[in-house]
């Protein structure tokens, strides 16, 4: 068979190092009498064009890179382009950074060259795994790469792509196109409000799907502030859970009234609310932005408590955008027996149903 017959193996090298990857591609082109085609990258955005152009036989990477480490690169490689062989390259490839190295995916940890001799250990190393069949088909978790770092990668490669999210609860899709944020969805919610609410799950599943243009296109900021103020409500939000903690949405345990004084079932609750001018909870229930319930206290219908926040959140945003009034984010409602609040940020909502205080008067 001719060697023109014969398909040259896909190399691509990332390493910030330029003279560095001049010197492998010219090196291992000749050593390889031209079987192999050497690609490089000098950035994590650069490799990510490349690997959606072109598929790879083996990645070889550099651990010691700016703005994301190997590492990161790798983890998320992992999730990007599942089954991608890749070579880890260490100028110090003690145990515990072979072992994290092979923990998240790649294929061989191998030192850097010095000499001519390992020069030949390394061409022999990527050259026999070139000829080996890569895994395919694995799913990984949120917990190992967080989806501000995906989004991050596909902005800075300046691809155009859906990435869909999916929990037990939940199901959005966010628009990326020639690196920019232009639209989100989850459920009835659209635009930023929807993306921080996805960008809030703790855990899940997600997909990179082909591009195709949104309904509509409802997110204009730059991607940089939009995934810092992501950062920013996440944080409020365990900052929030912290320093109250879900027993501080507990009310006080009531005592159970005696024979003697328990309302008859044809008194209403506000004929039965404590005369004291106290004000019981009744019914509590606290969502994540993306509607998923982190506590309940009471309550009988969830799924429909669920929606009227979620319906709240909806047109609080149509309200915001038609008067120039601020953030639209709590509705209190009189009720006959007491009264209903509703809390909605883009990462938490809350409703609170109580009883009317003394003589009626809604506290």
């Amino acid at each position: 068979m001719s060697g023109e017959n014969v398909r040259r193996k896909q190399f691509l090298f990332v390493d910030d190092d330029a003279g560095f990857l001049d010197g492998m591609r010219e090196l291992f082109t000749a050593m390889s009498q031209e079987t192999w085609e050497v690609f490089t990258a000098e950035s994590h955005a650069q490799a990510l064009a490349l690997l959606q152009q072109q598929r790879m036989d083996v990645l070889v990477l550099d651990i010691g890179m700016p703005i994301m480490d190997g590492f990161q690169f790798l983890r998320l490689l992992g999730r990007t382009h599942p089954g991608q062989q890749i070579v880890m390259l260490t100028g110090h490839a003690d145990d515990d950074r072979r072992k994290s190295c092979l923990d998240n995916g790649a294929a061989l940890v191998l030192e850097k060259p010095v000499s001519s001799a390992g020069f030949g250990a390394v061409f022999a190393a990527l050259d026999a795994l070139a000829d080996t069949q890569p895994h395919t088909g694995f799913r990984g978790m949120m917990r190992r790469v967080g989806l501000q770092e995906v989004l991050q990668m596909e902005c800075l490669g300046r691809k155009s792509s859906i990435l869909e999210i999916s929990t037990a609860k939940t199901r959005g899709r966010i628009f990326i196109c020639d690196g920019s944020i232009v639209h989100a969805e989850s459920g009835t919610l659209q635009g930023e409000v929807a993306l921080y609410s996805l960008l809030g799950l703790q855990d899940g599943d997600f997909n990179l799907l082909t591009f195709r243009e949104p309904p509509r296109r409802t997110i204009q900021g730059q991607w940089e502030s939009l995934l810092m103020e992501a950062a920013r409500l996440t944080d409020e939000r365990a900052d929030f859970l912290n320093t109250h903690g879900m027993n501080a949405l507990v009310p006080p345990e009531i005592p159970s009234a005696s024979p003697d004084t328990s309302p008859s079932p044809s008194v209403s609750a506000a004929d039965s609310a404590p005369r004291d001018g106290t004000v019981r909870i009744l019914e509590t229930v606290l969502c994540s932005g993306s509607g998923e319930i982190l506590y309940e206290w009471e309550c009988k219908s969830l799924e429909s408590r669920r929606r009227l926040l979620e319906q709240i959140e909806q047109q609080a945003a149509e309200v915001s955008a038609l008067a120039p009034v601020g953030r639209f984010d709590r509705l209190e409602i009189a009720a006959q027996d007491g009264r209903i609040v509703c809390h909605v940020r883009p990462n938490l909502r809350l409703f609170v149903r109580s009883s009317a205080a003394a003589e009626g008067v809604i506290a």
